[in-house]
């Protein structure tokens, strides 16, 4: 599942579909900076912010394909845009909030 979009409305930084590895990395150097005062590149750091970075996101998503269902968008398209089928997404998203 594609999260990058998620990631950058996150962290409030512009992520293209074609995200290169590094600003990516740079992004979640920024989460980290901003939730703990012990940044120091430690990659435990930057683990941990990754991983609450995929939770919160994975809360989110629910609530952001309803939203998608609101303005018209077909399973096929949500579905493309989470790197899953559409009958899966449908599956996942039908009945959540």
């Amino acid at each position: 599942m594609c999260l990058l979009p998620i990631f950058a409305w996150l962290v409030r930084v512009a992520v293209p579909a074609s995200c290169p590895s590094p600003v990516l990395t740079e992004a979640i150097d920024n989460l980290a900076r901003q939730r703990t005062a012990y940044w120091l590149g430690d990659s435990a750091v930057h683990l941990h912010a990754l991983a609450s970075l995929i939770a919160q996101a994975q809360q989110l998503l629910p609530q952001a394909v309803h939203a998608a269902r609101d303005q018209k968008l077909t399973w096929t398209q949500i579905g493309e845009l989470l790197g899953i089928s559409a009958t899966a997404a449908a599956r996942r998203y039908r009945n959540k909030p």
